[in-house]
């Protein structure tokens, strides 16, 4: 079983999440495209607000959902998963927090990403631009999409 929730900014230790954030990325991506700083730092702006998915059994961070909120946009900045907790549906729960979103939601997408890219689809995202270039390391098109609320 799996716990998600929304960080709070009066209880939580958000360097201690910051960490463990950053420990997720260094072990999903061969090479993290940010830093514990970045994170760290994302995690403390007022237009930001991450989803955190816990291990029932020991309470380990195994995954979360970042998102940043201008106005009526919102735009998922990231989403990961521990690879031994991936195919859990673990992903799907984190997306789930934002169907009473208002506005838009945007995100970006890798275009050789299948797997999230069929995910953004069942939950009501649509492909609507191709970047060239836009990711590095290695060098790949961004698919941009979004869900009308």
């Amino acid at each position: 079983m799996i716990k998600i929730r929304k960080t709070n900014f009066l209880t939580d230790c958000y360097r201690d999440y910051a960490l463990d954030i950053h420990a997720i990325l260094t072990a999903v991506y061969e090479t993290s495209p940010w830093t514990f700083e970045q994170t760290f730092a994302d995690m403390l702006l007022e237009t930001t607000a991450y989803y955190l998915a816990f291990s029932d059994s020991d309470g380990k961070l195994v995954g979360f959902l970042a998102t940043s909120t201008v106005m009526d946009e919102t735009e998922i900045t990231n989403i990961a998963v521990l690879t031994g907790f991936q195919g859990q549906g673990i992903a799907s729960r984190l997306m789930q927090q934002l169907a009473t979103s208002d506005g838009t939601i945007f995100l970006e997408v890798r275009a050789s990403n299948l797997a999230a890219q069929k995910l953004y689809e069942k939950c009501g995202f649509v492909a609507y631009y191709q970047r060239k270039d836009y990711y590095q390391n290695p060098s790949e098109d961004a698919i941009l999409m979004r869900r009308e609320n």
